[in-house]
């Protein structure tokens, strides 16, 4: 599935835009150089998911239809061109406004421990615990520049 791919510097949450809107080639630069850049699947003002790519480290951001950052996934690379997704966070708003009500964060360790942390603002509660898991899924291999599909999948079982 081919979607438009754009690119900046940063996806700038607070104000749901991009930093520095950068051309193919800048990004295709830092990718080279394993330096810090940001792809926007979809749309430059409204993009399905925001994928950070950095050195050791790849962020994808899912966005709402308010551009609201509802589930982000943080994928390690736990070896030379290998990721491990280690941490999923998503998050429920109230109504339509940007405030938090509530949110669930998922710690996935490669040996296929997983740690869940439900956490509810009004009134406030914490629920925390521990499940197997099989490990197999959350890996992905790094992407090549302009390949992001394997990590925007929502669904990784």
């Amino acid at each position: 599935m081919r979607q438009d791919i754009y690119y900046c510097k940063s996806w700038f949450r607070a104000k749901k835009k991009p930093t520095e809107v950068w051309s193919v080639e800048q990004a295709q630069a830092a990718h080279a150089n394993r330096e810090q850049y940001t792809a926007l699947v979809g749309s430059i003002e409204r993009p399905y998911c925001f994928i950070e790519v950095a050195d050791t480290a790849v962020v994808v951001g899912f966005l709402d239809d308010a551009l609201r950052e509802s589930l982000t996934y943080v994928f390690k690379e736990v070896e030379q061109g290998r990721l491990f997704l280690s941490m999923a966070t998503h998050r429920e708003f109230e109504a339509e406004t940007d405030k938090v009500s509530g949110g669930a964060n998922y710690v996935f360790k490669t040996d296929g421990v997983v740690h869940i942390r439900h956490e509810f603002f009004n009134p406030h509660r914490v629920e925390t615990a521990t499940s197997p898991f099989d490990p197999a899924p959350n890996y992905s291999p790094r992407p090549e520049f302009g390949e992001y599909n394997d990590l925007i999948r929502v669904e990784r079982t």
